[in-house]
């Protein structure tokens, strides 16, 4: 008995290790892109004054910094600084929302030769990738007539502006994106400081950490798991979107909480249904950033800011609050995962063309 426990433990401790590697190798993946795609990103922000051309702009540069809790703080700083107008800002932030989906798209890919586990994987992380699309076909043309999402911002910045001391005291920093950020930093020396080599170590960290959290969580008796999810964290809507919130404030990236339950997905402890609320309160949490930044801003960085939290606190309640509406992520998601399992080349062609080739063109072509 003591020694099947010995073994439990050691096996649940190396779960924790599996995650925290797998979290540094997505920060890695993360920090090696931005260095890539930093000066691109930079140069294109202040390409446009188009609307249309702005949202495509946000998605591309979110792809570029794999965060977009970077873009969107970029976004607000350049609001405060004036080189940017709400009026261009709001879509940007709408695209940094489609752009930050393809990194856990890109940890589903890690289970690519496993049939059935890849199918609830893709499935797991392209449900994020629909509801945002979604979103953004709702209300972005919605926000082009009407400006509801900026004139809302505009009066909750007018009550809240000249009210808020202590700006040092909400800056705190995340102990887990600390300890993720220095465990991507000691993979970063082996790399000679060369991005490529970087992105390719961090590449091989998150899917062998990907392919030993799946063994791991499999060997721990998955029913057993599965009941606790079942029973507390997933329990219900509010539970798995408040758990998202959380989890996604705390690591400071929706990329990585999303990215984590993509292996879970795999592993068949959770479902699609429990896994679709938990993104949508990860992109609420992801907005805590941009507004801790706001903060030290001007009164129209605040609005940028308050329009990405009403952006997303408006596309749960119009989608996810419509039962029809909520079946179409669900659904799409389904069966792109389930053409994907029969070709291997859909998921690469989905993400260079969705992600890369589509954005891309819409710049090129507005610029």
């Amino acid at each position: 008995m003591k020694k099947d426990t010995l073994f439990i433990l050691i096996k649940v401790s190396g779960v924790f290790g599996a995650l925290y590697m797998f979290l540094v190798g997505i920060k890695g993946m993360s920090s090696a892109i931005k260095h890539m795609g930093a000066d691109v990103a930079d140069t294109i922000f202040t390409t446009t004054s188009d609307p249309f051309v702005a949202l495509f702009i946000g998605v591309f540069s979110t792809v570029l910094f794999q965060s977009s809790s970077t873009t969107t703080s970029l976004i607000v700083g350049m609001v405060s600084s004036g080189s940017l107008g709400l009026t261009g800002a709001i879509p940007m932030i709408m695209g940094a929302n489609i752009g930050t989906t393809v990194t856990n798209t890109i940890v589903s890919i890690g289970h690519i030769n496993r049939g059935n586990e890849f199918k609830r994987a893709f499935a797991a992380s392209t449900v994020h990738d629909f509801f945002n699309i979604l979103a953004v076909l709702i209300l972005f043309p919605l926000e082009m007539m009407f400006h509801g999402i900026q004139r809302s911002s505009e009066w909750i910045a007018s009550l809240l502006f000249g009210k808020i001391h202590n700006v040092d005291v909400l800056q705190a920093k995340s102990p887990i994106k600390a300890a993720v950020k220095s465990g991507a930093q000691f993979v970063e020396q082996f790399s000679l400081d060369n991005d490529i080599l970087y992105l390719i170590l961090s590449v091989l960290v998150t899917f062998i950490m990907l392919y030993a959290l799946v063994k791991l969580l499999r060997s721990l008796v998955l029913e057993k798991i599965e009941v606790f999810f079942d029973q507390y964290i997933f329990k219900t809507v509010m539970r798995s979107i408040g758990f998202g919130l959380v989890l996604t404030i705390m690591v400071q990236s929706s990329s990585i909480t999303t990215s984590l339950v993509v292996p879970l997905a795999g592993a068949g402890v959770l479902t699609l249904r429990q896994i679709f609320p938990f993104t949508l309160g990860a992109n609420i949490g992801t907005t805590v950033t941009a507004l801790l930044a706001a903060l030290t801003g001007t009164v129209s960085a605040l609005i940028a800011a308050i329009g990405h939290l009403l952006f997303n606190i408006f596309g749960i309640i119009f989608i996810y609050g419509i039962p029809f509406l909520r079946e179409i992520p669900l659904k799409l998601a389904d069966m792109i995962s389930e053409y994907s399992t029969q070709n291997k080349w859909i998921p690469i062609l989905y993400l260079l063309i969705f992600f890369v080739a589509i954005p891309l063109t819409i710049i090129i072509a507005g610029g």
